[in-house]
């Protein structure tokens, strides 16, 4: 499926009053023509935007790498056949065992980055004098990606692959606030943010190195499943960002994680994909949409 079959269907639909006027005047039937040639109908562009035919995708995040991932969300992702992205702070296992470790990348999910120390701003008062986001310089946080990388790398994760999330959704460091994703990109496939929201890649380019997000702690199951619907109505891309799951911090309950896997799992219109492959799939996408435009020129 590319962009220019995407394109094509916009104008054969648009074809319409065209091919109406072609029985009243031949100037008409040769702008149907043109048109025609510039823009053949394939069949394919009907599969829409994702791919198998699916209408839209969810990609289900884990932040932290904490206790609460391992004891509930990893067996009610296992009981529903889906696979998530967990993206994993400090070294090799941080709060989790090698065996954790190994157990969730064994199950088929996304190993991915998310810093050694996990910097936050300075106003949050659990954050240690010294690793406060406002205390690292560029030096300082790119040998902590760097690390962050290899330790991904040693578990298994292709570099070129490789994709993360900032912790707290902060993308600058220092005291003058500046901007430390130009390091991301140079060491990452693609970033997720925290800003609200979800992408609708069909409409526009996603900025793959800021990906929006719904916290999956955020009110209730309701909330939750409308947020879905919402992705679903629009063909759009959501990215849910857990935490804690039946305990820990930032927790949804275990119950109303089930109740979302289960949600997912019924819904034959949904692509449930990692972090990494629905980055992959719009920026292959994204790639395509220049050769589309010389091709129409």
């Amino acid at each position: 499926m590319s962009f220019l079959t995407d394109i094509d269907s916009v104008h054969l639909i648009q074809l319409g009053p065209v091919r109406s006027m072609f029985r009243s005047t031949q100037p008409n039937w040769l702008l149907l023509l043109a048109v025609s040639i510039a823009f053949p109908s394939t069949g394919v562009a009907e599969e829409g935007y994702w791919p198998d035919g699916k209408t839209y995708c969810v990609t289900l995040t884990y932040d932290d790498g904490i206790p609460s991932q391992i004891v509930h969300a990893l067996p009610q992702l296992k009981a529903a056949n889906l696979k998530g992205t967990f993206f994993s702070a400090g070294g090799v296992t941080y709060r989790w065992s090698q065996e954790d470790l190994d157990q969730v990348r064994e199950q088929g999910h996304e190993l991915a980055g998310h810093t050694i120390l996990h910097p936050c701003a300075r106003k949050n008062d659990w954050v240690k004098p010294g690793d406060a986001s406002e205390d690292y310089d560029d030096a300082r946080m790119a040998k902590e990606l760097d690390e962050n990388l290899a330790n991904l790398i040693n578990n298994g994760v292709k570099r070129e692959l490789a994709t993360f999330a900032y912790p707290c959704g902060n993308t600058s460091i220092g005291e003058d606030n500046h901007s430390y994703v130009p390091l991301v990109k140079e060491r990452f496939f693609a970033a997720r943010g925290t800003q609200f929201g979800f992408e609708i890649p069909s409409q526009g380019n996603t900025d793959l190195f800021e990906v929006k997000t719904v916290a999956g702690h955020e009110r209730d199951l309701a909330y939750q499943l409308e947020q879905v619907t919402n992705a679903r109505e629009k063909q759009g891309w959501l990215v849910i960002m857990f935490h804690g799951v039946g305990g820990d911090h930032l927790a949804i309950s275990a119950d109303d994680h089930k109740e979302i896997l289960r949600f997912l799992q019924n819904d034959d219109s949904v692509w449930v994909a990692t972090f990494q492959e629905a980055a992959a799939w719009v920026k292959s996408k994204q790639a395509a949409a220049p050769t589309a435009a010389i091709e129409m020129e």
